[in-house]
């Protein structure tokens, strides 16, 4: 029996236009190109990359880098630094990639951190080397929007990006679309606030068009002064031209992170607050006594007899600032709930914490209510990125 270690892997992000963005998480195993299109780093005009790692207290003793063909076949470069600088649990470095690729054309960066307390961490990400200036305004876009929705006055600058449409079903702050009304887009005139800073990815970029993701947390406060924490992610696809940039699709995604309380609870209800439905999944024991329920990426079951509920599963931590037990690369299939409040469940996709942090794979588990402790039956690892999992 033990408990599950702390997320311990160093987290790396790319500077670029003097914004922190596409935070990489770390790898034990040999990603290959499998996760390659999580992420799209532009250069800049000299290819000097630069980086920020956050080693939380680790030691860093060695960081090298390669650059490859997406598909592996050629081998562009392979550089060890020499020299970085450490302050206040932050290691910066530049990555002095040299005049070898051809502008505009995609490659594999695979940046390699040799720890002391966890050896060799491999980061994935494509570099692209380009004289196209848009990213710098699609990523600036992305981040503005995002930020004017919880300002009704601004968010009247917005209306000419959305294409509203009559039919749209607005009922749940869960999804929000393009076509959603302007009432919905800025939270239905519910008190919310961002928590921190938001977190950017460049997704693609192909000529005058890119797709750029923002995710965020955000407090929601009821009448009552009730709060609630929202994991909010932001979806855009856009198109650059001379005047401005054109909106093609947009959607965000909101779960609220349920908590125990009295207003969860209500009669035979189980209250989720906001929640996009694919993030919900449930079973009942035969006896209908036991509610196994997945919210988010947590995993709860509820006594309906004693009124009590069980926190099963979940690799977030009290401990840490959320940005590794947090990741959201993986989730959680319930396969039964017994008559005994027992429950069999699959964790897959990137392991956020514990032996097998850094690892994609599928995990079988077992929670055990009487023991109030989970039993891991086998866990399988694949190198293949979380959606294929």
């Amino acid at each position: 029996y033990t408990a599950m270690d702390e997320a311990a892997l160093p987290v790396v992000s790319a500077t670029m236009f003097g914004r922190d963005v596409n935070f990489l998480h770390g790898y034990t195993q040999d990603m290959k190109q499998a996760v390659a299109r999580d992420s799209l780093t532009v250069l800049p005009s000299d290819r000097a990359l630069n980086i920020r790692i956050a080693d939380f207290g680790g030691s860093i003793r060695g960081i090298s880098y390669e650059v490859r063909s997406l598909n592996l076949e050629r081998l562009v470069e392979r550089t060890s630094l020499t020299e970085w600088d450490t302050a206040d649990g932050k290691t910066t470095a530049v990555l002095p990639i040299q005049n070898l690729l051809s502008k505009d054309r995609e490659y594999l960066l695979i940046l390699s951190l040799d720890t002391a307390e966890q050896g060799e961490v491999r980061y994935y990400t494509r570099i692209l080397w380009t004289d196209n200036e848009n990213v710098k305004d699609m990523i600036d876009f992305a981040v503005n929007f995002t930020t004017k929705t919880f300002d009704y006055d601004q968010a009247r600058e917005l209306t000419t990006y959305l294409e509203t449409n009559a039919t749209e079903d607005n009922s749940s702050l869960g999804h929000v679309t393009i076509r959603a009304s302007f009432n919905h887009l800025t939270w239905d005139g519910l008190d919310v606030e961002m928590l921190g800073e938001p977190q950017v990815t460049m997704k693609e970029l192909d000529g005058i068009m890119g797709q750029v993701r923002v995710n965020y947390q955000v407090t929601v406060t009821d009448e009552d002064g009730h709060s609630d924490i929202l994991d909010v992610e932001d979806n855009y696809c856009m198109r650059w031209n001379e005047q401005r940039i054109y909106m093609m699709d947009y959607e965000r995604t909101a779960n609220q992170r349920f908590s125990v309380s009295s207003r969860s609870l209500s009669g035979k209800r189980i209250l989720l607050g906001i929640t996009n439905d694919d993030s919900v999944h449930t079973k009942k024991s035969p006896n209908a006594r036991y509610i196994a329920f997945k919210s988010g990426q947590e995993l709860w079951c509820y006594d309906q007899n004693e009124r009590q509920i069980v926190k099963v599963f979940s690799f977030e931590s009290e401990r840490d600032d959320g940005v590794r037990s947090r990741y959201d690369s993986h989730d959680i299939r319930i396969l039964s709930a017994a008559d005994t409040g027992n429950v069999t469940f699959l964790v897959y996709g990137y392991m956020n914490r514990g032996a097998h942090e850094g690892h994609v794979g599928v995990a079988l588990y077992t929670f055990d209510a009487a023991g109030d402790t989970i039993h891991e039956k086998f866990f399988i690892p694949a190198v293949r990125s979380y959606e294929q999992v």
